[in-house]
């Protein structure tokens, strides 16, 4: 089997196509679209949605921002593992706070038809968009994966080389890929990497940057470019025939 690094836009359109019913259509589209976390997902309004202008407002609650160091009381943040006034190790220690925001991103037109067509027609007439919990999200996403023949632990982490199965984040990592491999026409590199910054709702673009790898079909390209080049056969320069004889 292939290694995958990540969900190319062929195999998820294959996904949305195989999902039996118009929530795991919602589900698969949103999440491929937006590039948004499940757990933004679920906390979606349907009053959250503009559909005239094509955009929806993001909430973002972000559990476990920060720690306080045991020995001094310093504030640290939740992955610092020694605090930077007393010293001390506070890789141990328990993180805590919540941090609230919002972000307004775009939506496309295929995607809100569909929700359109979900809310009209769903029977439980609740604020939320997707009104299952994270939990229910992932088994619906893992078996949409199976029946669009992307079943098992095919993804690969070329970092870890830990493999897994397709998984909500899934689509925010091919959502990245597909965004900084191929900046649109008139906007800058650097444009395009600070609208990716806004859209997926990082603070800091070192975060952003961490999706900014290039991939292995990439990879390979180069490569063997660099590998043709190395190791092509010289040609053997042929003897200069005489203008006048036409000899060696």
């Amino acid at each position: 089997m292939a290694l995958k690094t990540y969900l190319t836009s062929t195999e998820i359109q294959r996904m949305i196509d195989a999902a039996p019913c118009l929530r795991d259509k919602v589900i698969i589209m949103f999440l491929a679209d937006c590039g948004c976390r499940v757990t933004e997902l679920i906390s979606v309004k349907v009053s959250d949605i503009d559909f005239e202008k094509e955009v929806v407002l993001i909430p973002h609650l972000k559990v476990g921002i920060s720690k306080r160091c045991p020995g001094c009381g310093r504030t640290a943040g939740s992955r610092q593992r020694f605090c930077s006034r007393c010293g001390i190790d506070i890789s141990a220690v328990m993180v805590e706070g919540t941090e609230e925001r919002k972000r307004i991103i775009s939506i496309g037109t295929e995607t809100l038809k569909v929700c359109q067509e979900y809310i009209a027609r769903r029977k439980n007439k609740t604020e939320r968009l997707i009104p299952i919990t994270r939990q229910a999200v992932g088994y619906r996403i893992r078996e949409l994966a199976e029946r669009a023949g992307l079943g098992g632990e095919i993804m690969i982490n070329p970092e870890t080389g830990k493999k897994h199965y397709v998984h909500s984040h899934s689509f925010r990592d091919a959502l990245c890929v597909d965004w900084l491999s191929t900046p649109p026409e008139g906007y800058t590199e650097d444009e395009s990497r600070k609208a990716l910054q806004r859209h997926l709702g990082h603070k800091r673009f070192e975060t952003t940057a961490r999706y900014q790898k290039i991939t292995v079909d990439k990879v390979q390209k180069i490569s063997n470019v660099i590998r043709s080049k190395r190791f092509k056969k010289k040609e053997v320069p042929k003897p200069l025939l005489s203008p006048t004889t036409g000899l060696p």
